[in-house]
């Protein structure tokens, strides 16, 4: 058996099946259950003992066997990838090489660029190397080349070959399918109808799941999650329900029904649906959800319509322990509203937090920004970070900090102001101020996918580029497909 977070959640299970048990387990009881042997009921002799008394159910492996390989067919479809239908001898090995090394460069193979790689398969077989092993070494070369480790890509516009890779990479995180070789080789691919036919055919394939999984890992910052996991003793339905990967699913399916049917980009700010299982409806408080497979579910709470209502999000902008609004304040200034707060000044002590309790948050950030390098900064970020402390560090509501059932708890205070003084009493009023800022969140997604779809970092010669992106989507109803495709389209993604 194995259990989430390692041992710590194996002992907590442990200790409640001695307590609830005790005539089970008397030796362990007697040796390691005591106060006095405290230091020691973790012990491997502690752990043996348990064992030795434990009568429950367990999974015992006493022998695996192996038998293999299997191959349903021959040629296998590796076998195919290497080779095609043609047998791997040294009369084929150009062909071969060609075949190969066309494939893994993106482009068809240069002559050149096929003799060095010929002459070095024939070296190795004159110096004993079977067929199959020198070829194989010839493959060994190719995929160590700069033409297939890096996107061959020159000043200026984009060859189609090479606009067909940055295509493929950005949609699909892999390399380019047949007919976009087939348009590529026919100088086809460039023509703007043609870019968007195709464009609108790779997100409707299966493969643009790519997209979604890895745009959102790295726009929302999705990739943290699991990075530093909550406490096993305070938030132990994180581990009980699999929470995790079911934050990660949510926010994936919520991302694919906006692109995948057009829908304004104002559903990340705010929306009346997300998707959820059995374990998510649970801490959203959702009634009427049962078993582990996804649905669509609407949205009566206005607390978690958007990204900022959902527990990915909530977590990957907490530290697993406590929240900070300053964190979470920086979250959604750059991944929202496109503004990268400063490093702070390095003669300024990090705050720490109370973990006594007696002071909030907002009262340790009051006294922090009396420094004045501190306020200039933290103004602009802590309302924002104030606006979602009414989550806890896994996305769970709550109106006091500390445990739900205390009630000498302090409350939460989610109310701010802006610095253009803008007033807010909770994520619900916030969410509305961000939704008025619809155009200069649609900046923000535009960065994030350009930058994302290049590769690169933007400059300020991409400025003008982005205006007009945002611009054209607005006059077609803000739809994120639509977003994808004008991206495609701009002058920096066919160019470089």
């Amino acid at each position: 058996l194995t259990f989430p977070n390692g041992p710590a959640g194996v002992k907590q299970i442990r200790e409640e099946l001695v307590a609830r048990y005790p005539t089970t387990f008397p030796k362990y009881l007697a040796n390691y259950g005591t106060p006095n042997h405290g230091t020691k009921k973790y012990s491997a002799a502690g752990w043996s003992q348990f064992y030795a008394e434990y009568q429950g159910p367990r999974v015992r492996v006493f022998e695996i066997q192996l038998e293999g390989p299997i191959n349903e067919r021959w040629p296998t479809r590796s076998h195919e990838a290497l080779f095609g239908s043609l047998a791997p001898t040294m009369d084929n090995a150009q062909a071969i090489l060609r075949r190969f090394a066309s494939r893994a460069f993106r482009r068809p193979v240069a002559d050149d660029e096929l003799k060095v790689l010929t002459d070095f398969v024939q070296r190795r077989r004159a110096a004993g190397d079977a067929p199959l092993a020198a070829l194989k070494a010839g493959f060994q070369a190719v995929l160590c080349s700069p033409n297939f480790l890096y996107l061959q890509e020159n000043p200026g516009a984009l060859d189609d070959y090479a606009l067909a890779s940055r295509l493929s990479y950005f949609l699909w995180s892999s390399l380019p399918d047949e007919p976009l070789l087939a348009l590529a080789a026919k100088t086809e691919l460039h023509k703007l109808e043609t870019l968007t036919a195709q464009t609108r055919r790779m997100l409707a394939d299966p493969r643009a799941r790519a997209f979604t999984e890895n745009f959102t890992a790295r726009w929302l910052a999705l990739y943290k999650l699991g990075s530093m996991p909550p406490s096993p003793k305070e938030h132990r339905n994180y581990y009980v329900d699999n929470l995790e990967p079911a934050m990660r699913r949510e926010t994936q399916m919520f991302f694919q029904r906006v692109l995948t049917e057009n829908l304004p980009i104002a559903n990340f700010l705010n929306a009346d649906f997300t998707f959820v299982n059995s374990s998510l409806a649970r801490l959203y408080g959702i009634a009427g959800v049962k078993g582990m497979e996804f649905r669509q579910v609407t949205l009566t709470d206005p607390h978690r319509g958007g990204l900022l209502g959902q527990a990915s999000v909530l977590t990957v902008s907490a530290n697993g322990i406590d929240t900070s609004p300053v964190i979470r304040g920086i979250w959604v200034s750059e991944n929202l509203l496109g503004k990268r707060p400063p490093p702070p000044p390095p003669d300024v002590k990090p705050l720490e937090p109370d973990i006594r309790g007696a002071t909030t948050i907002r009262e340790q950030l009051k006294k922090h920004r009396e420094i004045a390098t501190c306020n200039e900064c933290h103004h602009k970020i802590d309302p924002l970070g104030f606006a979602l402390e009414s989550f806890d560090p896994i996305g769970a509501w709550r109106t006091r900090y500390g445990r739900a059932r205390d009630t000498s708890a302090l409350p939460v205070d989610p109310s701010g102001q802006l610095p253009d003084g803008q007033e807010f009493a909770d994520i619900v009023g916030f969410k509305k101020i961000l939704a008025a800022r619809e155009d200069q969140f649609a900046h923000c997604l535009t960065e994030k996918l350009l930058a994302y779809s290049m590769g690169r970092t933007l400059e300020t010669a991409d400025r003008p580029h982005i205006d007009r992106i945002v611009a054209d989507s607005k006059t077609k109803g803000n739809g994120l497909q639509d977003l994808v495709l004008l991206v495609v389209q701009s002058r920096p993604f066919r160019t470089k």
